[in-house]
């Protein structure tokens, strides 16, 4: 649950001062006041953060063997088609060890030609064709490992997309399966990453909706659904990460859009809905408000602030029985002064 910073408190500071003037009665010497009605409900806090987008679809090419980068054809940031080639080593080495593999396949076919033959005619032995039979498996089998290998001596983009990272350079030496490339799909997927507090993560579960609003697209607010719930916090930041994926659109969109997110969770919680204007000495979690005794005084009551939702507060605990507060004129009052209840 986000905590009310400073800001907000100003906000509420402000909203109680504007708009809620005293209401007077000519000739009445005593503030005149309005009441409002209070009760608890059962409302679901949604949880305000910041994050980025980025493609649903990531993922680390890498080269299968290790080697000298040879060519890279492409730049980070770039968009590419599926099939372009990315990057290919130095096939010096590869060359080599596949002609290496196929000498030894042909002569493992020879042997094994000559000693059929020579089993055919009762000159060797049954042991003699199984060995040569073995030895040309084996050899087949180094071949193909060889071809294998050549093959993904270079990196194709697997499918349309953009090079968001490029970890290495030409004539880089890498090790076999070290990322070359972070890519991301350029298809209609996208989800938001953003970073919780402790106290917050605890609310958030998978399936949970939420709200995006993007720069980009101001006024459009997107709907996603929350997708994985971090349950390690990120040493870097102390957050917990979540990831919510974006209900397709029609929008145009790009990795690196800043995002505005909030999340609504499934659970709900009771809490006491009062006006924000009711509220006032505001300090972080801590505020005031105004309730009228029977002996039409107003009485001064702290009250705890768990957060501000929409242009109500929601306050923790029950106001100790209270049932109406002082909705318009509390920013005027003192504790003790008498009033008049304006309908």
């Amino acid at each position: 649950m986000k905590s009310i910073k400073p800001p907000i408190a100003i906000f509420i500071l402000l909203l109680s001062g504007c708009g809620n003037e005293p209401v007077k009665t000519k000739g009445a010497e005593i503030a005149s006041v309005k009441m409002v009605q209070v009760a608890p409900e059962t409302i679901s806090i949604p949880v305000h953060s910041t994050g980025m987008l980025v493609s649903s679809e990531e993922m680390k090419l890498s080269f299968k063997t290790g080697g000298i980068i040879a060519n890279i054809p492409v730049r980070e940031g770039e968009k590419v088609k599926k099939g372009d080639l990315l990057a290919s080593l130095n096939l010096s080495e590869i060359n080599a060890q596949v002609n290496l593999t196929r000498n030894g396949f042909d002569k493992a076919t020879r042997d094994y030609n000559r000693v059929k033959n020579l089993y055919a005619d009762s000159v060797t032995t049954l042991e003699q064709l199984q060995n040569v039979t073995t030895a040309l498996e084996v050899a087949k089998s180094n071949l193909d490992i060889a071809q294998f290998n050549l093959t993904h001596s270079r990196i194709n983009a697997p499918e349309d997309g953009v090079i968001l990272k490029q970890f290495v350079r030409t004539n880089e030496l890498v090790a076999s399966g070290y990322p070359v490339f972070l890519f991301g799909s350029s298809g209609r997927n996208w989800k938001v990453k953003t970073g919780l507090s402790d106290r917050d993560i605890v609310r958030i579960n998978p399936g949970d909706s939420a709200s995006v609003t993007l720069d980009a697209w101001p006024g459009i607010k997107f709907s996603a659904t929350v997708d994985q719930v971090g349950e390690m916090s990120n040493p870097m930041t102390g957050t917990y990460d979540i990831e919510m994926v974006l209900v397709r659109n029609n929008y145009r969109l790009a990795t690196g859009f800043v995002a505005g997110v909030s999340i609504f969770p499934s659970g709900k919680e009771t809490f006491v809905m009062i006006p924000v204007g009711a509220i006032v000495d505001a300090d972080g979690h801590t505020g005031y408000a105004y309730s009228v005794t029977d002996s039409m005084t107003v009485q001064k009551i702290k009250v705890e602030i768990v957060t501000v939702y929409g242009t109500k507060a929601a306050i923790r605990g029950n106001l100790n029985g209270i049932k109406q507060i002082v909705s318009e004129g509390a920013a005027y009052l003192r504790d003790g002064e008498r009033v008049k209840i304006v309908k």
